[in-house]
């Protein structure tokens, strides 16, 4: 029962930065601006590509994207950035580039919470049992 109690509060702090990251994503969507990009190189194969675009305010910046994507070398692509700080937020405008890690984070949050409730369920039921028959 210690086991089902451990995972459904991770799974439940999982779940908690899940919707704060949420937030956090929703809000970059609505402040953010997008622009032109093209990938410049290819770090790692097509899944870890370098993109360089130019602000609306003319800064030039390139940048190494995480995962979540599949792109050649010379790709025309959009990217998406936050204009106070482009440098730092800039992403390729995919769902799966913005809403990945939030996605991924969320299932996992789910299995633990999940798990630990069923594992917290059969606890109770075996102390029950055990609390009848006596």
């Amino acid at each position: 029962m210690a086991k089902g109690v451990v995972f459904t509060v991770v799974g439940t702090c999982m779940l908690i930065a899940v919707a704060l990251y949420a937030q956090s994503t929703r809000e970059f969507l609505r402040t953010s601006v997008v622009v032109p990009g093209r990938v410049i190189r290819l770090n790692a194969g097509p899944h870890h590509p370098e993109i360089a675009f130019t602000t609306l305010a003319g800064e030039k910046v390139e940048y190494a994207q995480g995962g979540g994507v599949s792109v050649q070398d010379g790709e025309a692509v959009e990217v998406r950035y936050a204009p106070d700080a482009p440098r730092m937020t800039a992403q390729m405008n995919t769902f799966g580039a913005i809403w990945g890690a939030v996605l991924a984070l969320g299932g996992m949050g789910m299995v633990f919470f999940v798990g630990g409730v069923v594992q917290l369920r059969s606890g109770v039921r075996a102390w029950r049992s055990g609390r009848k028959r006596a």
